[in-house]
This record gives structure tokens, sequence and C-alpha cells, in this order.
């Protein structure tokens, strides 16, 4: 016995689309959404994680303690791994803060304001060649922006001007 296949529908056919469709974007979403939760945290570390940049009174000590327990959370969210950096470098730790940072540029190495702040951290501990490095690549992604180039010009750079490459 032979079976013939059933001719679909047009109303099977724009159904069946609609189905794939619909999975294309699910997939995307995942793809794109900056926030990737893990299914094993609670929903206490959650929140206090999509908070986190809300909350501006939080004294140093805590806030880079909550930034360390969310960054081990979400190890890929180059917002979060950037606040930690900044809240390293407040807290007067230069060591850590240089190494979130440079741990950000592997993510995102267009990230122009992490590049001015590892730039500013180098030169502070005189590594005027990595200092100049960073603050002319943020100066390839922010052309002509003051603060970059006065770093270029504080490092030893010598030059001021808008193209300073």
């Amino acid at each position: 016995m032979r079976v013939q296949p059933m001719a679909a529908s047009p109303a099977d056919a724009v159904r069946w689309t609609a189905i794939v469709a619909i999975g294309a974007l699910l997939a995307l979403f995942r793809l794109v959404l900056p926030v990737s939760l893990p299914e094993s945290s609670g929903d206490g570390a959650r929140e206090e994680c999509l908070t986190l940049p809300d909350a501006s009174a939080i004294a140093a000590p805590t806030l880079v303690a909550r930034l360390e327990r969310c960054a081990a959370l979400y190890p890929a969210d180059v917002e979060l791994m950037a606040d930690l950096g900044a809240a390293y470098e407040a807290a007067g730790d230069a060591t850590r803060a240089e190494r979130v940072d440079g741990r950000v540029l592997t993510m995102a190495p267009d990230y122009a304001d992490v590049r001015v702040r590892l730039a500013r951290l180098l030169l502070r501990r005189g590594d005027i060649a990595g200092a100049q490095r960073h603050a002319r690549a943020a100066l390839r992604v922010q052309p002509n922006r003051k603060a970059i180039i006065d770093l270029i010009g504080d490092g030893g750079g010598g030059e001021r001007t808008g193209d300073a490459r």
C-alpha cells in the first residue's frame, strides 16, 4: 500500500511559516539580549544584579562586593564588568581595575570609556606606551574627544590636535 502525501492548504503553509518565524525570532532574542540570567540563580540575585546600576548611594566596599557577586553570575555582561572596573578604581584597587578593564576590552574592544580609564590607570603607574596605545584606540572610536586628546598629551605623546593618530 502506497501512501500519497497530502497536499497542504494555503492556510497550513501560512501556519507553518508563522511557526518557523516565531522560532527564528526566539533564537535571535537569545543571541542579542544583553543579560542572560542563569536558571539556577535565585530571584534575589537576579533582582539585585538587574537593579544594581540604579543604586547610586551604595558604599564602595558594599558596591564592590555586590558587583563581584553579579560578575561571577554573569561574566559575559560587558556593562556589569565595566562597572566593576570603575568600582575597583574608586576603591583604590588599580591592579584589579586594570585586570577587569582588560577583560572588558577582550569582549568589547571599541569600549572607548573603558580604554580611557585603563589609559589613565596605566599612566599613573608609569606605563606611558600602554596608556598611549589605549588612548589612541579610544580616539579612533570617539574622534576629537577632548578628554582623550588631553590624555594623549599628558602621556608624553605631545599631540594635542584633533588629528592625534
